[in-house]
Protein backbone atom coordinates (compact mmCIF):
# COMPACT_ATOMS: atom_id res chain seq x y z
CA UNK A 1 0.00 0.00 0.00
CA UNK A 2 2.55 2.53 0.56
CA UNK A 3 4.95 1.66 -2.45
CA UNK A 4 1.31 2.28 -4.62
CA UNK A 5 0.74 6.09 -2.57
CA UNK A 6 4.85 6.55 -3.43
CA UNK A 7 4.19 5.39 -6.82
CA UNK A 8 1.45 7.93 -7.26
CA UNK A 9 2.82 10.82 -5.57
CA UNK A 10 5.77 10.06 -7.93
CA UNK A 11 3.41 10.28 -10.86
CA UNK A 12 1.49 13.21 -9.80
CA UNK A 13 5.45 14.92 -9.26
CA UNK A 14 6.42 14.57 -12.86
CA UNK A 15 3.23 15.69 -14.41
CA UNK A 16 2.89 18.75 -12.09
CA UNK A 17 6.31 19.36 -13.04
CA UNK A 18 6.06 19.69 -17.02
CA UNK A 19 6.48 22.96 -18.44
CA UNK A 20 3.44 22.54 -20.53
CA UNK A 21 1.42 21.52 -17.79
CA UNK A 22 3.12 24.45 -15.28
CA UNK A 23 2.30 26.84 -18.08
CA UNK A 24 -1.56 25.68 -18.22
CA UNK A 25 -1.96 25.77 -14.60
CA UNK A 26 -0.47 28.99 -14.65
CA UNK A 27 -3.05 30.35 -16.96
CA UNK A 28 -6.04 29.05 -15.06
CA UNK A 29 -4.49 31.01 -11.85
CA UNK A 30 -4.70 33.94 -14.50
CA UNK A 31 -7.61 33.56 -15.60
CA UNK A 32 -9.12 33.04 -12.13
CA UNK A 33 -7.43 35.93 -11.07
CA UNK A 34 -8.99 38.17 -13.61
CA UNK A 35 -12.15 36.95 -12.72
CA UNK A 36 -11.97 37.43 -9.13
CA UNK A 37 -11.49 40.94 -9.73
CA UNK A 38 -14.17 41.46 -12.83
CA UNK A 39 -16.43 39.95 -9.46
CA UNK A 40 -14.81 42.29 -7.22
CA UNK A 41 -15.32 45.46 -9.58
CA UNK A 42 -19.01 43.77 -10.34
CA UNK A 43 -20.41 44.11 -6.33
CA UNK A 44 -18.65 47.17 -5.85
CA UNK A 45 -20.64 48.85 -8.90
CA UNK A 46 -23.65 46.81 -7.46
CA UNK A 47 -23.47 48.56 -4.22
CA UNK A 48 -23.27 51.80 -5.41
CA UNK A 49 -26.48 51.10 -7.94
CA UNK A 50 -28.09 49.68 -4.95
CA UNK A 51 -27.48 52.79 -2.91
CA UNK A 52 -28.65 54.81 -5.93
CA UNK A 53 -32.35 53.06 -5.95
CA UNK A 54 -32.49 53.33 -2.10
CA UNK A 55 -32.26 57.17 -2.66
CA UNK A 56 -34.82 57.18 -5.62
CA UNK A 57 -37.19 55.10 -2.96
CA UNK A 58 -36.88 57.73 -0.52
CA UNK A 59 -37.36 60.03 -2.70
CA UNK A 60 -40.71 58.46 -3.51
CA UNK A 61 -41.73 57.81 -0.44
CA UNK A 62 -41.26 61.21 0.58
CA UNK A 63 -43.75 62.21 -2.56
CA UNK A 64 -40.93 64.14 -3.85
CA UNK A 65 -41.00 64.14 -8.05
CA UNK A 66 -39.47 61.78 -9.26
CA UNK A 67 -38.62 62.00 -13.09
CA UNK A 68 -38.26 59.36 -15.98
CA UNK A 69 -35.19 58.29 -15.92
CA UNK A 70 -34.98 57.83 -12.22
CA UNK A 71 -37.76 55.35 -12.88
CA UNK A 72 -35.83 53.91 -15.58
CA UNK A 73 -32.90 53.20 -13.07
CA UNK A 74 -34.96 52.43 -10.51
CA UNK A 75 -36.88 49.55 -12.68
CA UNK A 76 -33.27 48.35 -14.15
CA UNK A 77 -31.64 48.30 -10.57
CA UNK A 78 -34.42 46.64 -8.75
CA UNK A 79 -34.99 43.90 -11.17
CA UNK A 80 -30.68 43.55 -10.59
CA UNK A 81 -31.61 43.37 -7.19
CA UNK A 82 -33.84 40.62 -7.37
CA UNK A 83 -31.43 38.75 -9.87
CA UNK A 84 -28.30 39.07 -7.85
CA UNK A 85 -29.81 38.08 -4.44
CA UNK A 86 -31.74 35.07 -6.62
CA UNK A 87 -28.42 34.04 -7.59
CA UNK A 88 -25.55 34.79 -5.52
CA UNK A 89 -26.94 33.95 -1.91
CA UNK A 90 -27.62 30.75 -2.05
CA UNK A 91 -24.11 29.48 -4.14
CA UNK A 92 -22.18 31.48 -1.40
CA UNK A 93 -24.33 29.57 1.14
CA UNK A 94 -22.13 26.90 0.25
CA UNK A 95 -20.02 25.96 3.58
CA UNK A 96 -17.06 25.01 1.79
CA UNK A 97 -14.53 27.82 1.65
CA UNK A 98 -14.21 28.87 -2.06
CA UNK A 99 -16.43 26.60 -3.79
CA UNK A 100 -19.40 28.72 -3.71
CA UNK A 101 -17.06 31.30 -5.74
CA UNK A 102 -15.90 28.83 -8.05
CA UNK A 103 -19.23 27.38 -8.61
CA UNK A 104 -20.43 30.83 -9.23
CA UNK A 105 -17.75 31.27 -11.65
CA UNK A 106 -18.01 27.95 -13.27
CA UNK A 107 -21.98 28.32 -13.79
CA UNK A 108 -21.38 31.88 -14.78
CA UNK A 109 -19.02 30.88 -18.24
CA UNK A 110 -21.34 27.96 -18.76
CA UNK A 111 -24.02 30.13 -19.26
CA UNK A 112 -22.30 33.01 -20.89
CA UNK A 113 -21.20 30.33 -23.91
CA UNK A 114 -24.96 29.82 -23.80
CA UNK A 115 -25.22 33.34 -24.59
CA UNK A 116 -27.33 33.92 -20.91
CA UNK A 117 -26.11 36.51 -18.48
CA UNK A 118 -26.59 35.29 -14.78
CA UNK A 119 -25.16 37.75 -12.89
CA UNK A 120 -26.61 41.37 -12.97
CA UNK A 121 -25.25 43.89 -15.61
CA UNK A 122 -22.29 45.50 -13.45
CA UNK A 123 -20.77 41.97 -13.29
CA UNK A 124 -20.02 42.53 -17.27
CA UNK A 125 -18.02 45.30 -18.49
CA UNK A 126 -19.04 47.73 -21.25
CA UNK A 127 -15.61 46.51 -23.23
CA UNK A 128 -16.42 43.07 -23.90
CA UNK A 129 -12.82 41.13 -24.42
CA UNK A 130 -11.37 37.94 -22.99
CA UNK A 131 -13.63 35.31 -20.99
CA UNK A 132 -16.56 37.82 -21.03
CA UNK A 133 -18.19 37.06 -24.41
CA UNK A 134 -19.51 33.40 -25.51
CA UNK A 135 -16.89 34.11 -28.56
CA UNK A 136 -13.91 33.85 -26.12
CA UNK A 137 -15.13 31.25 -23.93
CA UNK A 138 -15.57 29.42 -27.94
CA UNK A 139 -11.64 30.65 -28.41
CA UNK A 140 -10.52 29.77 -25.20
CA UNK A 141 -12.23 26.24 -25.02
CA UNK A 142 -10.26 25.85 -28.63
CA UNK A 143 -6.69 26.47 -27.50
CA UNK A 144 -7.42 23.98 -24.40
CA UNK A 145 -8.71 21.19 -26.92
CA UNK A 146 -5.01 21.73 -28.67
CA UNK A 147 -3.16 20.23 -24.78
CA UNK A 148 -2.98 16.45 -24.69
CA UNK A 149 -1.42 14.93 -22.22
Amino acid sequence: MNSLRKKIISYFLRLFTLPRVKELIAGYARMFLGEADRYSTGIKTEAFETKETFTILTKFIKKENITREEKKKFKKHTVDILRSSGVIVPVMLIPLPFVGTLLLIIMDHLLLSMHIQLLPDSFYPKEKKDLLTPEGIENDLKKDKKFIF
